[in-house]
């Protein structure tokens, strides 16, 4: 993914997806639905949805908590306001929460809400 392969350049680490599979599988999780409806049917949880799935899956070979960081921040600068600031400290514990284990879907969508108006 292009995208990875520019942060990796810009700030090291190897570049390159370790699994195909699990990249598709995070990708794809924002649109899933079931019965006809949409999993995450907001523009937040679809944004969290695929910066869980980023984190959670490693499918890159380094930057995974980078990559999705940065889609994720990128694609909200597009679609909503940031209403509070955000310091690095805060995305840090946003991205090891959620590689933690310690952060489900829907506590980044709260996070999102908390900080950007849609």
């Amino acid at each position: 993914m292009e995208f990875q392969r520019r942060i990796i350049v810009a700030t090291g680490g190897v570049p390159g997806v370790l699994n195909p599979a699990q990249l598709e599988a995070a990708l794809a999780r924002p649109f899933q639905s079931v019965f006809g409806r949409d999993v995450f049917p907001h523009p937040a949880a679809k944004v969290a949805a695929l910066m869980h799935g980023l984190i959670t899956t490693h499918p890159f070979v380094d930057g995974n908590k980078r990559t999705a960081l940065r889609l994720g921040l990128a694609m909200l600068q597009e679609i909503a306001q940031r209403t509070t600031p955000i310091s690095q400290d805060d995305v840090e514990a946003l991205a090891l929460g959620m590689a933690r284990g310690q952060l489900t879907i829907d506590d980044v969508t709260a996070w999102i809400f908390a900080h950007y108006q849609f």
